[in-house]
C-alpha cells in the first residue's frame, strides 16, 4: 500500500456519476446534493485500513444519496477507483455476484462490506 493514501474528490465523484448515466442511462441531478460527499470522505478518513475505508465509501456513498439515479453504479465505481489508486483491488470479479451484492448493499454491515471487498465472498445477510 502507498504510504500516503489517496482520496476521491468531490470531482472524481461527479465524472464517475456522469459516466455512469452515460453507461447505464437513468436522471440526472441532484436528490440530497454533492455536498454530502465531505461527510462521507471524512468518515473515510476516520475509518481503519484501506478495506475498512473503502467499506464505508460504498456504503455511506449509496446511504447519503447525493444523485437522484446511480447512486449505487457510483459507490461501487468510485469504491473500485479508490483501492485500485492505493494499489489494492476488489475481490469478485463475476459481473453477476458484483451487482446483486451492491443492489443489496444496505443488507450488509460495514464490516460485511470490508470482507466482501476484500476477499471477494459475500457475507450472510446480516438484516
Amino acid at each position: 500500500m502507498p504510504s500516503r493514501i489517496w482520496y476521491p474528490d468531490e470531482s472524481i465523484v461527479l465524472q464517475v456519476h456522469e459516466e455512469m448515466l452515460e453507461q447505464f442511462g437513468g436522471h440526472p441531478g441532484f436528490e440530497r446534493g454533492i455536498d454530502l460527499f465531505s461527510v462521507v470522505l471524512k468518515e473515510v478518513k476516520d475509518a481503519r485500513g484501506i478495506y475498512g475505508k473503502a467499506a464505508v465509501l460504498l456504503r455511506r456513498l449509496v446511504d447519503v444519496r447525493i444523485f437522484c439515479d446511480g447512486n449505487h453504479r457510483t459507490a461501487y465505481s468510485v469504491t473500485d477507483i479508490f483501492l485500485r489508486m492505493n494499489g489494492k483491488r476488489i475481490h469478485e470479479d463475476s459481473e453477476r455476484k458484483v451487482i446483486r451484492f451492491i443492489k443489496d448493499v444496505k443488507c450488509y454491515t460495514v464490516d460485511d462490506i470490508e470482507a466482501w471487498l476484500r476477499d471477494g465472498q459475500i457475507p450472510k445477510r446480516s438484516h
